[in-house]
């Protein structure tokens, strides 16, 4: 009961209207149960997110567990691999660095304004050394959408990094995310599975949890700016 202190109407209005939506579009769709609760899953996580809440970590683990299997379902095998060697060892390590950062009172992470410049470059040098090597790797695999695969994983990177980290521009780079990874879905759709329609409505919430996140996040770190 206490992680679901600090949400208002508007929180639950948005909540609920992407929870119905996702939902009925996977029964109309026909979508398999395990996409459908991916999508959920990710509703959840990218919504927690938004406001800062402990719980993202738990519930981003779970989501990230259904997305690699998702994934080797449709042979993005380099998305399934690298999610599972790189990004929830990445959540894992944000669960431990997020509840030793929170707020006990709200139970919310404690906001970052930004990264030292030195980390800036250190993580900017890693990322793109990690993106050439994603892109042979994923090559090797023989992944299908061998270039949105890369850019997918390319642009989730820092963004998942800079959630971990505390820092509010994380919203940011996530949103930059969420135009390029429906593109995968899409593709199948176009291709005529419209069971995964329901992954690429989930992304349009998700546009908008991405969008309200980093406003919350700023109200945030204003308030426990005030606060010290």
């Amino acid at each position: 009961m206490k992680n679901w202190k600090g949400y208002n109407i508007l929180d639950l209005f948005l909540i609920g209207l992407g929870v119905i939506v996702v939902t009925v579009a996977g029964i109309w769709f026909n979508s398999k149960w395990y996409v459908i609760i991916n999508t959920l899953l990710g509703l959840l996580c990218v919504f927690t997110q938004a406001k800062g809440k402990i719980s993202t970590q738990f519930i981003g683990i779970i989501y990230f567990c259904f997305y690699i299997f998702i994934s080797y379902k449709q042979q993005y095998y380099g998305e399934a691999i690298l999610y599972l060697i790189i990004m929830l060892p990445l959540y894992i390590y944000g669960v431990i660095h997020w509840l030793a950062n929170r707020d006990k009172k709200d139970n919310v992470v404690i906001v970052r304004s930004n990264l030292s410049k030195k980390e800036w470059l250190i993580s900017s040098l890693c990322f793109i050394i990690l993106s050439i090597g994603v892109y042979f790797l994923l090559k090797v695999l023989d992944t299908a959408q061998l270039l949105i695969s890369t850019l997918s994983f390319v642009s989730i990177l820092p963004a998942v990094y800079l959630l971990m980290r505390r820092c509010k521009w994380n919203q940011v780079a996530f949103l930059i995310n969420d135009f390029i990874v429906p593109i995968l879905w899409l593709i199948l759709v176009i291709k005529g599975d419209l069971s995964f329609l329901t992954m690429f409505i989930y992304y349009i919430f998700q546009v908008t949890y991405d969008i309200y996140g980093l406003i919350e996040w700023i109200k945030l770190e204003k308030k426990q700016q005030e606060n010290i």
